[in-house]
């Protein structure tokens, strides 16, 4: 697969080498995004972007020109021969190389910029029979709104929520349900969908803010508020939103079925205008 690092397409993608001293691989010093392409179209991309550009923002890493970013999405599809596919455009930029000091580098040195091109295998299947979440405490950094390259916690709760036979694992802090190791979540309660608030606990997610629109145009009533441990198994309807989970609903929480232990209504409602949405059917 063709790799693009800082300014070249490397053809033969396992020749793409970054140095030892780069701080994202010495520290986690840097940020990521990922972009869906439905048939070869991006959705969402300029949010994606934006978004990139406030994360190194706020790590004081020297963005690259969004307008940049938007040019090489579908050149990095092109040149990868996914025209009309689903794939997931990955772009990652780091502080750059420069001897190991936890203090910044010289501010000379050049951020790192890296990107791939990679099969969206959509969860499908998934998205319709539902699956089953796990808890976890959340012992990430209090920045959840970066979305930094530092993911440690979340691999760590994803993979025990593999070894629990569920799909994803979701994060508590203090009583309170804040998100998923790689999704945003919902409940429906009978007069409401709740959410977290977008705030530093969590990565507003491009497609959070989907939903909610839909939810919007739908009429449906959403309160971005704190949902407890405890109010989460008492919710009727409980799924997942990201970009790589799309919609997917929650059938199972820690062993326990979520009502009646399959997908619900108002989850299937949003999940079909998710998709019409983004082109996928």
């Amino acid at each position: 697969m063709v790799r693009f690092l800082n300014g070249e397409f490397v053809e033969d993608g396992r020749k793409a080498a970054v140095s030892p001293d780069d701080r994202g691989f010495l520290f986690g010093d840097g940020a990521y995004e990922v972009v869906a392409f439905y048939g070869g179209r991006p959705f969402g991309m300029e949010a994606h972007f934006k978004r990139f550009h406030r994360s190194l923002s706020e790590l004081r890493i020297d963005p690259p020109d969004p307008a940049e970013l938007k040019r090489l999405a579908p050149e990095m599809v092109r040149r990868n021969g996914m025209e009309g596919q689903d794939c997931l455009f990955y772009v990652q930029c780091t502080r750059g190389v420069a001897p190991r000091t936890h203090y910044f580098p010289d501010p000379s040195v050049p951020p790192t910029l890296y990107a791939s091109v990679s099969e969206f295998n959509r969860p499908i299947e998934p998205g319709e029979k539902g699956v089953s979440i796990s808890l976890f405490p959340d012992i990430r950094w209090l920045r959840c709104d970066v979305k930094s390259i530092n993911l440690l916690p979340n691999v760590l709760a994803r993979q025990q929520a593999r070894e629990a036979g569920s799909e994803e694992g979701v994060f508590v802090r203090d009583g309170v349900v804040t998100e998923g190791t790689h999704s945003n979540l919902f409940a429906v309660f009978p007069d409401r969908l709740s959410t977290h608030p977008s705030n530093q606990l969590i990565l507003s997610g491009i497609t959070r803010a989907t939903v909610l629109k839909i939810c919007s145009e739908m009429g449906l009533a959403v309160e971005e508020r704190a949902i407890t441990r405890r109010e989460l198994f008492d919710a009727r309807e409980v799924f997942l939103a990201g970009t790589t989970v799309e919609i997917m609903p929650v059938v199972e929480i820690g062993g326990r079925q979520v009502d009646r232990g399959r997908p619900g209504e108002i989850t299937g409602r949003i999940r079909r205008a998710y998709l019409e949405t983004v082109g996928a059917v």
